[in-house]
């Protein structure tokens, strides 16, 4: 069997699988980055930025419905080092989210999600010739959230950033990659 039929057949089962119940959610988590390009034009030099971020933290609001569609807002912040021509400095990274997801039940206490992100993505640079920009992020995600005590959960997640930054303030600043990250949901 090939690979596109093997995903046809999880998304099925996946999507036939009943649904999480209906609650409103706070996720706070940690997790690890991977840029996609550490080489890159920032105020007119070439940079080199740190693969890994570090200080990478997660805040969102979810507000989850019975049929297993959530929505919700999340802030995503991240740190990664830069060398600007002999400078070193840091990139601080904010994604501000608007998100849609849909929660599965396969089984008791287990909740596999898949989900979208659409957002800004705000990069300062300080230390080196460089300043705010601002521009768009979209995101793909998906993970379990596994559910130990009826109001608190363990939860995971798998996701890809899109942010190629923006013009607004002058400065370019690609902070597009992969992340892992981990941590709790309160359920209310």
């Amino acid at each position: 069997m090939n690979r596109i039929h093997r995903f046809a057949i999880l998304g099925a089962l996946l999507l036939a699988a009943p649904s999480a119940f209906a609650e409103d959610a706070l996720i706070l988590t940690v997790g690890a980055t991977h840029l996609a390009h550490t080489h890159q034009t920032v105020a007119g030099r070439d940079s080199g930025l740190s693969t890994g971020a570090n200080g990478v933290y997660g805040i969102a609001w979810e507000q989850r419905h019975y049929n297993g569609i959530a929505y919700g807002g999340e802030l995503l912040l991240s740190n990664n080092t830069i060398d600007n021509s002999g400078q070193s400095g840091n990139v601080a990274s904010r994604l501000f989210m608007l998100t849609l997801k849909k929660y599965h039940r396969p089984w008791a206490h287990v909740y596999p999600y898949i989900g979208a992100g659409l957002g800004l993505a705000d990069t300062q640079v300080s230390g080196v010739n460089g300043g705010t920009g601002i521009g768009p992020a979209v995101e793909v995600d998906g993970g379990v959230e596994f559910e130990w005590a009826h109001s608190l959960g363990f939860y995971t997640e798998l996701r890809g950033v899109y942010a190629p930054s923006g013009v607004i303030y002058g400065t370019h600043v690609n902070v597009s990659g992969v992340g892992l990250y981990a941590g709790v949901s309160l359920l209310f």
